[in-house]
């Protein structure tokens, strides 16, 4: 099955586990326009500007539509698109509750109902003790001192895998302007349960997870390597075309403004695609 994954073109983390990858490009390149995209609380006014909104609704800056463009071109050359073929044959399905963190975040409930026996279920309920929901960091720091946290992280110092997952964890907050400093305490923890569920699963048998994406596409399955060596590289890769983008993208948005006049304002996902398949846009 071939299955594509955005990637910073300066990552140093080559590790194939945990991997999500999706049956469309274009779930991918959504990816890449959401980390952008929810840096800023942004309102696009009928005047063609952009403005930026604290968490009262209060403009705080404004840019020029081409501007704001600009910058987001700035951020997609950062990425590219990465075909690959992965070999999945005993996927264990999950719920997406974790919505941009690990898996492990989603707490027990990210196993979907129907698939286990009662026994199991209670085993992935304990793997997630004491939280029996999706967990939150103010749940992890209420519930768990500091030190405890720090010993977890000591826990893993050897394995690769999990110190890899952590510098992904690290340069996503680089992307969306997270203090990492602050931020590698909730995600040492999620981290934690994310591995715990994947040594269960591999226990079972399960040899990848899979979900379906309704964030970044129209509720196509994506699928989550579990094991090293799962996914091959078939040497196709994308590159954002930014001259084309810039061309046609302006125009494309003052349309969707346009037809926007006279209505209540409203919220949009994929906008700096135009509302359309991003796809056009690499190459």
């Amino acid at each position: 099955m071939r299955v594509y994954n955005a990637y910073r073109k300066d990552s140093k983390n080559k590790s194939s586990v945990f991997k999500h990858v999706g049956i469309s490009a274009a779930a991918a390149a959504n990816r890449v326009e959401g980390m952008f995209a929810n840096q800023n609380n942004c309102a696009f006014n009928l005047d063609y500007s952009v403005s930026f909104l604290d968490v009262l609704g209060r403009v705080i800056n404004e840019k020029s539509l081409e501007h704001y463009l600009a910058d987001f071109c700035e951020h997609v050359k950062k990425f590219a698109i990465s075909e690959y073929v992965i070999t999945s044959s005993k996927p264990l399905r999950l719920i997406d509750l974790w919505d941009d963190d690990p898996i492990g975040s989603a707490g027990p409930g990210v196993v979907a109902q129907g698939q286990l026996t009662s026994i199991e279920q209670k085993e992935v309920e304990d793997i997630f003790y004491p939280f029996s929901s999706v967990i939150h960091p103010p749940h992890i720091f209420k519930t768990l001192p500091l030190r405890e946290i720090k010993r977890i992280k000591q826990k893993y110092s050897g394995n690769y895998f999990f110190k890899d997952e952590l510098n992904k964890r690290k340069e996503r907050s680089r992307a969306i302007g997270e203090d990492f400093g602050i931020a590698q305490y909730q995600e040492v923890v999620w981290l934690d349960f994310t591995f715990k569920l994947r040594k269960w699963a591999l226990g079972k048998g399960y040899d990848s997870f899979v979900y379906s994406n309704n964030k970044e596409s129209n509720g196509e399955d994506n699928y989550i390597t579990l094991l090293p060596e799962q996914i091959r590289s078939t040497q196709v890769c994308l590159e954002f075309q930014e001259d084309k983008y810039m061309s046609e993208m302006p125009l494309i948005l003052k349309s969707l403004i346009d037809n926007c006049r006279g209505q209540f304002s409203g919220k949009y996902y994929h906008l700096l695609w135009g509302q359309t398949c991003p796809m056009s846009f690499w190459k």
